[in-house]
């Protein structure tokens, strides 16, 4: 959940989680919580499951349909997304957590774990790709055989990091975002894991960077891979100009395409203002996917949709 352009829009019971509630701790002045090990926090067996999902409290699971941002006393509206929620759409917290400690965590790269870590204790850390979303996204660069892809909304560098671990040392992805200030933290990490030089960062509004690109006759096509997790109200004017970048047969990845839930809510349901102006946004830019002859699309109920397009003409 970047910005890009105009940022308007041997103990077999111990479970190990992430330390994102240590974090907190911390930022609160507490001490780290004993057992905080490697980014990770040892949790009895009661605590199992308790993977904060959209919009709802801590061991809190909502009801099928119920509004997202409800709070648990149902006199407060919530924000979709937070530091205190994690980005999955999943009803099960228990079954998020065996996700995440069975497919997701062993398979973690060490630099990813690394600025994870470090995105999870940021203000806005809420912003970054879930892991599972990262496992993903990796995945599908290597299956696509991706050299050369564009990122529209970077924030610390997570999904650049993904990007630059799945392609060939010879690959390059341009990254772009309005401001490199959360970028610059999770540079150091990238330049650890020896693949910075396949970066090339662009600082602006993505809209006349991609422009830019599309100036020159040799980028048309020349792209394998497009991400997006930027600002949503710009989302249909990516769209258009990555499929002059992308080449036929290349792949566009759109996140956060569900907003928590909230494009499915009835009008009227309570919602924060901003959530209600991306969620409507939203549901026109996944209208014109769904409209769109240009591409083949399919929208996977990952931590907070993600909309695939196989770009075919």
């Amino acid at each position: 959940m970047s910005m890009a352009g105009a940022t308007t829009c041997p103990a077999p019971a111990v479970s190990w989680m992430r330390v994102r509630a240590d974090a907190r701790r911390v930022r609160g002045g507490g001490p780290p919580a004993a057992g905080a090990r490697r980014g990770w926090l040892a949790e009895s067996p009661a605590a199992r499951g308790r993977v904060r999902l959209h919009g709802a409290h801590k061991g809190v699971t909502p009801a099928r349909g119920a509004a997202p941002a409800m709070a648990a006393n149902d006199d407060e509206v919530k924000s979709i997304h937070s530091n205190e929620s994690s980005k999955t759409l999943l009803k099960s917290e228990a079954l998020y957590e065996y996700m995440l400690n069975t497919m997701v965590y062993p398979r973690e790269h060490e630099r990813l774990r690394e600025l994870r870590l470090i995105t999870e204790q940021h203000s806005r850390g809420f912003m970054s790709s879930p892991p599972d979303a990262a496992l993903l996204l990796s995945m599908l660069l290597k299956l696509a055989g991706a050299r050369n892809t564009i990122e529209v909304g970077v924030f610390t560098g997570c999904s650049v990091l993904v990007t630059a671990l799945a392609i060939p040392d010879d690959g390059r992805v341009v990254a772009i975002d309005v401001s490199r200030e959360y970028f610059d933290l999770g540079l150091p990490i990238i330049e650890k894991a020896g693949v910075a030089h396949k970066v090339d960062f662009r600082e602006g509004p993505a809209l006349p960077i991609l422009d830019w690109l599309l100036s020159d006759e040799g980028n048309a096509g020349k792209f394998d891979f497009a991400f997006v997790d930027a600002d949503k109200e710009n989302y249909g004017g990516y769209h258009e100009q990555l499929l002059r970048l992308v080449r036929v047969g290349g792949v566009l990845a759109y996140d956060n395409t569900l907003w928590g839930g909230s494009v499915a809510l009835p009008d009227g349901a309570p919602l924060k203002e901003r959530d209600r102006e991306i969620s409507a946004c939203l549901r026109a830019f996944n209208a014109k996917i769904a409209a769109d002859q240009r591409v083949e699309a399919v929208q996977l109920p990952v931590a907070d949709g993600i909309t695939l397009c196989r770009r075919v003409v």
